[in-house]
């Protein structure tokens, strides 16, 4: 029986931990009686039991990076040695120091595109040398790699100038194969509510969507409601946001929301914010899309490449909370008005979910 690891020691939440529970469910059924799949991971109670699948904790990962580092270069190695994977398939960006037939690494940081500004360095350090590391971390060892798995083809063409490589596939994300649950009409009459599901991390940018709420209050602007999944305990940097906004009486403040409520929170909202300076896809705006509402999102590439061909969406300056109220005011007055979006062209090889993906993978291992 032939081993195929998969490591993903640093992913223990949101849309990452996702991305790894289901490359682990499409590689269990893709493995048979032919593989043994063997997990690295933070926690083993945050992932079900699959046939095929063992897990390996790695309970000290997030304790430190330089534990991270210690095991990309060094402990795996030694497992890879014990090991011999015909394939090893890194989830978490940086391409380990391994013996294996095959190597592929899955980037989903949007790390080196992102610049923190001097105030990271304060608010959230560990993000501030990360963004100015990234770039040098994923390079190491890249060019090793079988194949480098990105969500989006803007990220492909960026990747061959930054780091010399042309075995890019893209694999973007697919949720509920596109198909529209309930149709998001407006409902007159009553307050508007604005979501903003996102976790606590600089290029999040919940600064923006606090700035525009303020910019309507001022202007004595009601009958709507922005909620924003943070509270002022998550970190320095929602700490931050929490005490300088929490006066607004727009703002709600809920936290870190499992996925069964936001879903809840897709439904009975009116509209997705999503204002993140960075993303390699942007997961809430194709969830959003799924239920037909409107979305507001920064002029950026990962945000028209993710939203692709949509009547319902408006694009901003994401540093421009003027601007960004501008398009909530028409919104609660229910004259919005959407921009012309065009569907994305991608090249080959692009492979569209987790079991098309795992077939291009290993289907020759």
């Amino acid at each position: 029986m032939k081993t195929i690891v998969i490591s993903g020691i640093n992913l223990f939440r949101g849309g990452t931990l996702k991305v790894m529970q289901d490359c682990i469910a499409a590689l269990s059924a893709f493995a048979g009686e032919d593989y043994e799949i063997v997990a690295l991971v933070h926690d083993t109670a945050l992932f079900p039991p699959y046939p095929n699948v063992r897990y390996i904790p790695y309970p000290r990962s997030r304790k430190s990076y330089l534990f991270r580092l210690y095991y990309e270069y060094i402990g795996f190695r030694r497992l890879s040695v014990r090991l011999q994977p015909c394939c090893w398939f890194s989830m978490h960006d940086t391409t380990p120091n391994v013996i294996a037939e095959k190597r592929i690494v899955y980037c989903h940081n949007p790390y080196p595109f992102f610049k923190p500004g001097v105030r990271g360095f304060f608010l959230q350090r560990n993000v501030f040398f990360l963004c100015l590391l990234s770039k040098y971390l994923y390079r190491i060892n890249i060019r090793k790699n079988d194949y480098v798995v990105v969500q989006q083809e803007w990220i492909r063409q960026a990747f061959k100038k930054m780091f010399a490589v042309n075995n890019i596939v893209v694999a973007p994300p697919v949720t509920e194969n596109g198909e529209i649950k309930r149709q998001g009409n407006q409902t007159t009459g009553r307050k508007k509510v604005f979501f903003y599901p996102a976790t606590a991390i600089l290029q999040k940018n919940f600064e923006v969507i606090c700035r525009a709420a303020g910019i309507l209050e001022k202007e004595g602007v009601d009958g709507f409601e922005v909620i924003i999944t943070l509270q002022k305990t998550d970190n320095k940097y929602a700490k931050s946001i929490y005490e300088t906004y929490r006066s607004l009486n727009t703002l709600r403040f809920v936290g870190f929301l499992p996925p069964e409520e936001v879903n809840g929170y897709y439904e009975t909202s009116d509209c997705l914010l999503f204002p993140s300076k960075a993303e390699t896809w942007g997961l809430p705006i194709s969830e959003a899309k799924t239920y037909g509402k409107p979305v507001f999102l920064p002029n950026l590439p990962y945000a028209r490449e993710t939203v692709g061909k949509y009547d319902k969406v408006c694009f901003f300056d994401p540093d421009n909370a003027g601007q960004l109220a501008a398009l909530m005011k028409r919104f609660i007055a229910e004259t919005p008005i959407y921009d012309q979006t065009e569907a994305v062209h991608y090249e080959q090889p692009t492979v569209y979910g987790w079991d098309e993906l795992v077939r291009f993978l290993f289907g020759g291992v």
